[in-house]
């Protein structure tokens, strides 16, 4: 690989995490009436950049979002950041796993990143508190994971086919 396409993969997957961090941070202040559900807007960015490039950059992508994020924000190592870290681990880990054991499309894969993200936060808010009673909202984040799963996927599935269908290649 030469400079050139070395400095243009940088410079994608900079702007990859610059928009992901971005819509980590704006995603709180939209107005959804259940407690504890996000769209998970972020995942978008993370989805592309797993079918752009691979698992080793969506994993970087996915980790530096969460910690510049939480830097940005000020609650490093606050109990959003435990519960976002696991939550982005967890479907991060699921997404690899799926895709090299499954034939799910990027629709499937979003739904079920967005299964295992809930279930990472639930795990954590139980440890953290040390009551496993959280796990009753398991089934409510499951819910809204499937449509939240499917609208992300979406998204990702038609950015990636009008990046494609453009001829650009990485």
């Amino acid at each position: 690989m030469n400079s050139k396409s070395k400095t243009r993969r940088l410079s994608l997957l900079t702007m990859l995490l610059a928009m992901s961090i971005l819509l980590h941070m704006m995603e709180p202040s939209l107005p959804i009436p259940i407690p504890g559900v996000k769209l998970g807007l972020a995942n978008i960015l993370g989805l592309i950049t797993f079918f752009m490039f691979s698992y080793k950059e969506m994993f970087n992508v996915n980790l530096m979002r969460v910690l510049i994020a939480s830097l940005l924000r000020g609650i490093i190592f606050g109990t959003g950041f435990w519960l976002s870290l696991a939550g982005v681990l967890l479907s991060t880990l699921m997404v690899v796993v799926l895709r090299k054991t499954t034939r799910l499309s990027i629709i499937g894969l979003s739904v079920a990143s967005a299964t295992f993200h809930c279930l990472g936060q639930i795990l954590v808010i139980c440890f953290l508190n040390g009551t496993w009673l959280m796990v009753y909202w398991l089934p409510i984040m499951w819910l809204s994971a499937v449509p939240t799963g499917i609208i992300t996927g979406t998204l990702a599935h038609q950015v990636l086919r009008r990046i494609m269908k453009g001829g650009y290649s990485v």
